[in-house]
């Protein structure tokens, strides 16, 4: 190594890359900064300059040979180049090296890295800057280079495809490096999905980025078989029910109304429909043929003008005893358990057992529940095959006060789930999202967004159900209260 003048070779082709290192003054107004340092911000030069009008640079730059304008690009001391500027001083000692392009990136990027003066976003850029020039590059050879682990590598080549914004926020802290490599993972589903996870990542900061980027997939995946089930739906012919438009509250499954024959004759009916529904589990969506009219196949009505002449064998009419009128044994009957449930409650001593009123009233929840709150408990209580699950199987195997209560509870929560969709913000689905908040759960922007515009409201009105009892039974109970 010399101290004299440096050799301006500015040749760049292989004989520049093989000589040898020069030791040299070199006038600072000569000096330039490289494009492809990984640094962006030099930060507080006080002390720097302070030092140098003091003591002069004892450290030598590390220069490439000069270009055709006669610049030196520095490729280790920009502070030191930018210090001595401020400080006022003319020339510095340097060490003029010929270096190829990758050797350059790596020299700059081993100088910081190692200072840990770097932000991830200009370790990443300058990575990235590698890569683009050595198309074999690996995480194994490149921690070899500069001296740093290959996980610290890895992590910093997956994420150089995040766009320019994702990049700045691992640097403000709106997007950790651990996010960001997760949702390098989506880079195959394009641009606006990369976006859309890094959004998600950003805002669920403390959840597991492998588990928020494996949902996103799960859920896109579901999106789309709910779409194809969808649009073969439509196909068909037939009247469809969506998540978005719901099929009227007293339409019923045709397996609650038929026998397999009778579900493929209700097809021709006029009341004939299909729903086709999201769901947050299995393949994203839950399709059902339903009859929107119940009512049309109550056997009384078969034949009539208001009736269809597909009868239903699963719902039992009134009953009536030949030509005679029984109403008022019926209602006699009815007066009599009232009454003596009535005088049982007032006792002190001696009436219902809490454990039997317990018993009966959960056991009484759970057989009345409508087939969706079935369908929604099976599914919180883990059945494999839930759709096939009927309130008599939610009881099987059954048999403690605490197992009771589960199921129950299960089945409270179902009930609530199927209000959701027209009514949720009644106390019964407020009861049901303060359950699932207070064990963890964070709502989802469309239950947000519902809560917040939908006012407190306690049900629709008490209908008949799809094949209830009419002016007859309101009777009744008139009679009762008369």
């Amino acid at each position: 190594m010399t101290t004299t003048d440096p050799t301006h070779n500015i040749d760049t082709g292989d004989d520049m890359m093989s000589g040898e290192p020069e030791l040299c003054w070199l006038n600072l107004a000569d000096l330039a900064a490289h494009p492809d340092n990984p640094r962006t911000s030099l930060g507080d030069l006080t002390e720097l300059v302070r030092s140098i009008r003091a003591h002069g640079i004892l450290e030598p730059l590390v220069v490439l040979p000069a270009d055709t304008d006669g610049v030196y690009r520095i490729i280790a001391g920009h502070r030191r180049h930018a210090a001595g500027l401020k400080a006022g001083v003319s020339d510095v000692p340097a060490v003029v090296r010929p270096m190829s392009p990758a050797e350059v990136i790596e020299a700059m990027l081993s100088e910081n890295v190692n200072r840990s003066d770097l932000t991830v976003a200009e370790e990443v850029r300058a990575i990235e800057r590698l890569m683009s020039l050595d198309d074999g590059l690996t995480p194994a050879k490149l921690c070899k280079r500069i001296g740093r682990s290959q996980a610290w590598v890895r992590s910093r080549m997956a994420v150089t495809i995040l766009p320019a914004r994702w990049r700045t926020a691992l640097d403000t802290g709106d997007l950790t490096l651990a996010a960001g490599e997760a949702a390098a993972t989506v880079a195959d589903l394009g641009p606006d999905h990369l976006d859309a996870v890094c959004d998600q990542l950003a805002q669920s900061r403390w959840g597991d980025p492998v588990r928020v980027v494996a949902n996103y997939r799960d859920d896109l995946r579901r999106a789309e078989a709910y779409q194809r089930a969808l649009d073969k739906a439509q196909a068909s012919g037939d009247r469809v029910f969506t998540s978005e438009d719901p099929a009227p509250d007293k339409a019923k499954r045709l397996g609650e109304l038929f026998d397999p024959d009778g579900c493929t004759a209700h097809r021709g009916e006029p009341c004939h429909a299909v729903v086709v529904r999201r769901t947050g589990w299995g393949d994203g969506y839950e399709r059902a043929e339903v009859c929107t009219d119940p009512r049309r196949h109550a056997p009384n009505r078969v034949g009539t003008a208001t009736g269809s002449d597909l009868a239903t064998d699963r719902i039992p009419t009134r009953h009536r005893s030949g030509s005679g009128d029984d109403s008022h044994a019926k209602r006699a009957g009815r007066l009599a358990r009232l009454a003596h449930a009535a005088d049982t409650f007032a006792k002190a001593r001696g009436g219902f057992g809490q454990t039997d009123l317990t018993r009966v009233a959960l056991r009484g929840l759970i057989l009345e529940a409508g087939r969706d709150a079935v369908v929604f408990a099976a599914t919180m209580l883990g059945h494999d095959e839930p759709r096939d699950v009927t309130a008599t199987a939610l009881l099987d195997g059954v048999d403690s006060p605490a197992g009771l209560a589960r199921v129950a509870g299960a089945v409270a929560l179902g009930q609530a789930e199927s209000r959701m969709y027209w009514s949720p913000a009644s106390e019964q689905c407020r009861d049901y999202l303060g359950l699932l908040t207070g064990s963890g759960w964070t709502p989802d922007d469309w239950t947000a967004a519902a809560l917040a515009a939908a006012p407190a409201d306690h049900g629709p009105d008490d209908e008949d159900g799809p094949l209830g009892d009419g002016d007859d039974a309101v009777d009744e109970d008139a009679d009762l209260a008369g």
